[in-house]
Formats: structure tokens, sequence, C-alpha cells
């Protein structure tokens, strides 16, 4: 469960830039807050903003700093991280990228970050509470310096000569099976995860293979039932790659060996006369936004089994908004999404937009300074809007920043 998040210098946030998930005081849907101990998490958050105003840098952050993680042990030693720092400024440019991770896994909750460029990682730190305050496992400074206390000292230092300037230490402590990083490193392999609009297609098809109880299917009839999709049935089917099918280029045992086939076939009911036939279709005759409910399925499935983290680029990316609001639902409802699961989405569907579907600290807007081309992250709590507000129209007539200056009048040919 994502606590919180901080990123600084990256891309467009050039300043330090906070993602919270810690509800407010509020006691809107209090009901449909995560628990932890004392305090209560959103399950879900909505981003607005403009067209290339940073939205999809804030999750291209996110992206990077799990990717880091998870590959970080991989690495040979000139291997180039994908940091990218905010290239406006010739000071930012070759200043460090920071990022922050508050989070909770298997009941742990933990406080890791690290700051780098794209071939250095200068500070890193991992610390886990315990009681209300933190207490430190590791932390790294100046490269390859560290630090631990009496009781992790034994078991961490062995791993310093094994990680080179380019990786992280969590990542290669990890590796070599310590089990006072294993905790921590496993919530970014397993349970965050970050998808957009191209990602997500066929997404599907790993988790169609490993359904051989037809558990996945009953969840998905169901769940295109209530997404109001006319498919009665569907038969999936995957098998290795036939060599004849394959193009010259791929035409070796080994790669044949590993490449997989995967075909579709979904059922339509329709009336005909008086009469109600059945009608077998190709997968691939289906519209784009049938594709991405079949998408959503399996990884919505999973994140309210497994507590995981969702973050998604355009959720709205060819889906109805009566269907996006229903996955809302799905995670801002308790009885429903019992073990923490977590969506966080950036959109631009402003009927979302309604404080009878979030809270006020469940609305983030990013907006640009044009004049620096720095990106600005707030949350609509800030302004304390009346629970009464139309807080659509009040983002419509700009009073919450975060919307396109449009120039009005014709264009010069």
């Amino acid at each position: 469960m994502l606590l919180q998040f901080n990123v600084t210098n990256f891309l467009s946030f050039k300043e330090e830039t906070i993602l919270s998930a810690y509800a407010s005081a509020d006691k809107t849907f209090a009901n449909n807050l995560i628990k932890v101990g004392k305090d209560s998490v959103l399950p879900t958050i909505a981003i607005y903003g403009a067209n290339a105003a940073g939205k999809s840098n804030l999750i291209k952050a996110l992206t990077a700093a799990i990717l880091f993680v998870r590959q970080s042990n991989f690495y040979q030693i000139n291997t180039i991280n994908p940091i990218v720092p905010f290239l406006l400024d010739e000071n930012s440019r070759n200043e460090k990228t920071k990022f922050d991770f508050s989070f909770i896994h298997n009941g742990k909750q933990y406080d890791y970050g690290f700051s780098a460029t794209n071939q250095v990682v200068y500070d890193e730190y991992l610390y886990e509470y315990k009681t209300k305050k933190p207490s430190m496992i590791f932390e790294r400074t100046n490269i390859n310096e560290y630090k631990y206390t009496s009781s992790t000292k034994k078991e961490l230092s062995q791993y310093e000569e094994k990680t080179s300037a380019n990786k992280l230490f969590l990542a290669t402590a990890t590796a070599w099976n310590c089990e006072l990083t294993k905790n921590a490193f496993m919530w970014f392999a397993e349970s965050i995860d970050t998808f957009d609009s191209r990602t997500l297609d066929n997404s599907f098809v790993s988790e169609f293979e490993k359904d051989n109880t037809d558990e996945m299917k009953k969840f998905m009839m169901d769940f295109i039932h209530h997404a109001d999709i006319n498919i009665s049935d569907y038969n999936f089917e995957i098998k290795e790659a036939d060599k004849d099918t394959l193009p010259p280029y791929m035409e070796t045992n080994k790669i044949v060996n590993t490449v997989k086939q995967w075909k579709m076939d979904v059922v339509h009911k329709t009336k005909v006369g008086s009469e109600i036939r059945s009608f077998v279709m190709p997968f691939s005759a289906e519209s784009a936004g049938t594709v991405k409910a079949f998408s959503y399925g399996p990884l919505i499935r999973k994140a309210l089994k497994t507590g995981k983290t969702m973050i998604v680029d355009e959720i709205d990316s060819c889906l109805h908004p009566m269907l996006v609001r229903y996955l809302i639902d799905l995670f801002n409802d308790s009885e429903i999404n019992k073990n923490g699961a977590q969506l966080i989405f950036n959109t631009h569907d402003v009927s979302l937009l309604d404080q009878d579907i979030f809270r006020r600290d469940q609305i983030y807007f990013v907006e640009k300074d044009n004049a620096t081309a720095i990106s600005d992250l707030y949350s609509l709590s800030e302004f304390s809007p009346r629970k009464s507000e139309d807080i659509r129209k009040g983002y419509l007539q700009g009073r919450y920043g975060a919307i396109p200056a449009i120039i009005p009048g014709g264009l010069e040919w």
C-alpha cells in the first residue's frame, strides 16, 4: 500500500513534489478509507491537468523509480538507469534526482528512498516502523559510505562490495537473500505497478493462460456483464509458436520455444426474428473499449485479491465514463476492497469531478508554469471547497487552475 511518494528533479517536476495517500481529517466517505492503525489511507486518487502539464510525468517518475529497484541488480557497471532530470535549467540537468516512498507491505511500514543520476546512486536509505518512530535498517551516502545499527551491521555490511556505484543496495542485498531488505524490495517487485493505454492492451493474456480452474473466466464474465458489454462467453487458447508462421529473423529453435501465440473468440447472443442465437466472433473484431475492458479485468481482480496499488496513465482512454466510474467504485467500496488495494490515475474526464464520488483529498491537480516549464502538484483540499460546491463547474471556470488557457479567435492562414 502506497502512503506517500516524493520526487525531486525528474522531467518537469524540478522542485520536490508530494503525492500523499494519507487521508485528511475530512469525515466524508470515512467508511471507504483503508484503516492503518490510527491512520486512514485513500483507496483512490484522481489527477487532473491540462495537456502537457505533467500528469504523465508524475507516473513516469513512479515508473522509473519502481523499474530501477526491480532491475538494478542486473545492471552491468556501465548500464544507464531510467532517470531523466529537469533539463530546462543548467543546474538541474546536472543535479541528482531524488525519490522517496512510504509504504506498507505484509503489515510492515517502511520509508525508502534514493538520490541518483542516470549513472550513479549517491544516497539511499531504508527505515522500518516498529513503533511510531522509524528504525534505521541502512543508510548510504557519498555513493559507497554505509551506516547501520548494531543489529543490522553484520548482516548487511557483506553486501557493500557487491553493490557497484550504479546499483541500489536494496536490490543487491535482496538478491543475496537478505531478510532485512527482502520484504521492502518485494513491495516494489509485486505490489505496485504502473500502466498506460499501450501497456494495458493484451495484458490479460498471461492471466488467462494461468486460469486452469476457470476462476478468472467466472470473474471476467461477471465483470463484462457489469460493464454492459454484450459478450456471453469466450474461448481462449495459447500455444507455442508455429515456426512456419514466424518471420525469418525469428526462425531459430531458441526463439520459437519462447514465443507463444494466442487466439480468442467471443460469443455474442443476438435476437434474430423471435429466436435468440449465438454467434462466435474473433476477439480482434471487438472495439477498442471492449479490449480495454478485458485488459482491466484481470488487473483489477489481482489488485483486489492481493491489496495491490495500480497506477494508470489516462484511465479514460477508450472507456466510457460510466465504466471508469464503476472501476473507481470497486476500489472505493470497503465491502469489495477488503485488502487495501489502491487505484491512482490521471484523467481528463470531468464528469468524475463530483463530491458524491470523491473526497476533496482524493483529487489532485497538475499545473505547469509555461514561463519556467516547471510542473506543480496540489490537492483540491487546499482550496477547502464547500461540500455542496460544484467542483466540476469550478474546475472548468479555472477556480483551481490546471486547465489549458485557450486563446479564442481564428488562425492566420
